[in-house]
């Protein structure tokens, strides 16, 4: 029986994998630094994943063995304290890492981003392993993760999966200080019927996916063999591209109206050394990878939700 651990579970990523893993016969047991505003359904535990101590004591309670580990500090929020930003999401992975070793945990989900990329990265397409030279601390921890879990699995055998995942999608939780945050806020915007003050500029391309393609593509990474796993760090995923132009444009068909007005900060330097496409191909070939949700769909379903 798969007895799952999860960090982060309140976040934007982790309040979708405990709604996932609550439909399925799965032992689960969420943690967060906070306690939940609303029941879920499920096991829960205060945890700061800076406390190896508690996390070790955690998987030892509840024979936990598989990990998804969510907690960061994203890319925009990152840049206000960088020192901080490396020390929790650096020290928090070589903490699971370890526990993990301990106790033979049998697979770990760690998330990625496309942040690890940079100007050098070829960012009209975005291949699988370009050159990379990330511009926030976020990424330079996502590119540290992806290499220490190469160098784990071929040390220890220590299976981390992992994905980069573009902006997710997801009008469920309150975006969690990420440069792709304006597609969430603009969607609520415009359900509000409110003007939105956007902070990236009208033609800024980004990929983005749908919140249910994100959990969905994560749950089919973990349920492979290992041997069809051919990425030791990272695989490149996406579902589609969008700007804020093309965004209203969306909100628009879809008979909702949104006033505009772009006032841009310092997350657009982060966003112009981010992909405006990724190639995919590898995780495709690999395990199937395929989007279910569109740029239409991701939209509309947002906007309906």
């Amino acid at each position: 029986m798969e007895r799952i651990l999860i960090t982060g579970a309140l976040g934007q990523l982790g309040n979708a994998f405990v709604k996932n893993f609550n439909k399925t016969n799965s032992y689960l047991l969420a943690t967060d630094i906070k306690h939940p505003k609303k029941k879920i359904n499920c096991d829960f535990e205060i945890l700061d994943v800076l406390n190896k101590e508690k996390i070790d004591l955690l998987v030892e309670k509840y024979k936990i063995n598989i990990i998804y580990h969510l907690a960061a500090i994203l890319s925009a929020n990152g840049e206000i304290n960088p020192f901080n930003s490396w020390k929790l999401n650096m020290d928090s992975f070589q903490n699971i890492a370890e526990v993990s070793i301990k106790h033979n945990i049998e697979k770990i989900f760690w998330p990625s981003s496309i942040a690890v990329f940079g100007t050098e990265s070829k960012l009209s397409l975005v291949s699988q392993n370009p050159s990379m030279n990330p511009s926030t601390m976020y990424g330079v921890t996502k590119l540290a993760g992806e290499k220490l879990a190469n160098y784990y699995f071929k040390k220890f055998k220590l299976d981390i999966r992992s994905l980069r995942y573009p902006g997710v999608i997801s009008t469920k939780t309150v975006p969690g200080g990420g440069t792709t945050d304006y597609v969430i806020e603009m969607i609520n915007a415009a359900k509000k019927e409110k003007n939105y003050n956007c902070y990236l500029h009208k033609d800024t391309e980004l990929p983005m996916i749908y919140i249910d393609d994100a959990i969905e593509s994560a749950i089919k990474l973990m349920s492979i063999e290992r041997k069809k796993i051919s990425i030791y760090g990272s695989y490149n995923i996406t579902s589609f591209s969008i700007s804020p132009k093309k965004l209203i444009e969306e909100i628009n068909k879809n008979g909702y109206k949104i006033k505009v007005e772009y006032n841009i900060d310092s997350r657009q330097k982060i966003a112009d050394s981010w992909p405006r496409k990724i190639d995919d191909s590898k995780a495709k070939n690999d395990w199937g990878w395929k989007p279910k949700y569109g740029l239409d769909s991701s939209i509309k379903k947002s906007l309906n939700d």
